[in-house]
């Protein structure tokens, strides 16, 4: 049975992916307004972030030896952890590539791919079920294994 608490900081967890893609869809906060409560939820990552040097790095660093590594934190959370973690590497990946080419449109498609990611572990989470992602949930499971 997963209690609450886990379904909760799984949840959670899946804001920094979010977060690292926000760039990507300023375009879509000025012609769809209601899409800027993503900006105040994933606020608390950015102040973390950006609040300390090499914030961002401290977090991944904090999550990965701290939740995913940990085997006193319970399995869902620690998958969730590393799923999350691994989504994130990825976009760090394609922002890189991004920067050498700029392609508006693959940026945009970036943004509604992972906030669509978001939407689906959102729901499995709170449903109590591992999300599955193909690519990254076979990778997650086996860096906690």
């Amino acid at each position: 049975m997963i209690s609450t608490l886990q379904r909760i900081s799984s949840i959670l967890i899946y804001l920094i992916p979010l977060k690292a893609v926000l760039p990507f869809g300023s375009i879509l906060f000025y012609k769809f307004s209601f899409l800027k409560i993503i900006l105040y939820v994933t606020f608390p990552i950015a102040i973390i972030e950006n609040s300390l040097p090499f914030g961002s790095l401290l977090l991944f660093i904090i999550l990965f030896a701290g939740v995913v590594r940990n085997p006193n934190v319970p399995y869902f959370v620690r998958f969730n952890g590393c799923q999350a973690l691994l989504l994130d590497i990825a976009l760090i990946l394609f922002s890189y590539l991004l920067r050498i080419v700029p392609i508006a449109e693959l940026g945009l498609f970036l943004f509604i791919l992972t906030l669509a990611i978001f939407i689906f572990c959102l729901i499995q989470c709170i449903s109590g079920i591992e999300p599955e992602i193909p690519l990254i949930s076979k990778s997650a499971r086996m860096q906690i294994f």
